[in-house]
């Protein structure tokens, strides 16, 4: 082969191999720009739903504070306002399945039935309300232990205890699938690892 083709056919070459890193160069640009875009909403969603799993967690917390405190107030012997009890627990109940449905949105649902003892004791209060007559001198209708078959406030706070237990495992499992590692216990340097189903 003559130096003539010889050079020949490296110039083709070398055009061809500058023209295809012209067109390849941007495209692989391109590329590198979604892949961090597609990054960056992965992080936005992900971010999204753990302030979703906050919410959560933080409704069940203020339902189950609300049911407890009622709770043991009624072993502590006080009468339960039984109207305005209802009305705040199923305040708190409404909050709480808010927050619940919100976490479709990440592939997570608290279906009513896994508000377990929450919904149970705000039934079971409600069904002793029901027909009974005004006790109060305003006209409203209370609620003593007594009217619940003796020291059921105590097994119903144990009840509310274990399901708040098993609802906060759930969310914890899937915080940590979000973020990809363990949660952290402040203060002990511990982490939660939430039983794998």
């Amino acid at each position: 082969m003559s130096n003539t083709i010889a050079g020949l056919l490296g110039g083709v070459v070398g055009a061809l191999i500058s023209a295809l890193a012209m067109f390849l160069g941007p495209l692989a640009h391109q590329r590198q720009i979604a892949r961090q875009e597609r990054a960056r909403a992965d992080r936005e969603a992900t971010q999204v739903q753990l302030q979703r799993v906050a919410r959560a967690r933080t409704a069940i917390r203020a339902w189950h504070d609300f049911l407890r405190r009622a709770l043991t107030d009624l072993e502590a012997g006080l009468a339960l306002d039984v109207e305005r009890f209802l009305s705040q627990s199923d305040a708190m109940r409404d909050e709480a399945r808010a927050a619940s449905d919100e976490l479709l949105g990440g592939g997570l649902w608290i279906g009513s039935h896994q508000f377990g003892a929450f919904e149970q004791v705000t039934e079971l209060l409600r069904a002793r309300h029901t027909g009974r007559p005004a006790v109060g001198t305003d006209g409203r209708t209370s609620l003593v232990e007594e009217d619940l078959g003796g020291r059921a406030a105590l097994s119903w706070k144990e009840d509310l205890y274990h399901s708040r237990a098993r609802l906060n495992e759930d969310l914890l499992s899937h915080v940590e699938r979000l973020r990809d590692t363990p949660v952290e216990v402040i203060g002990t340097g511990t982490t939660v690892r939430p039983p794998r189903p």
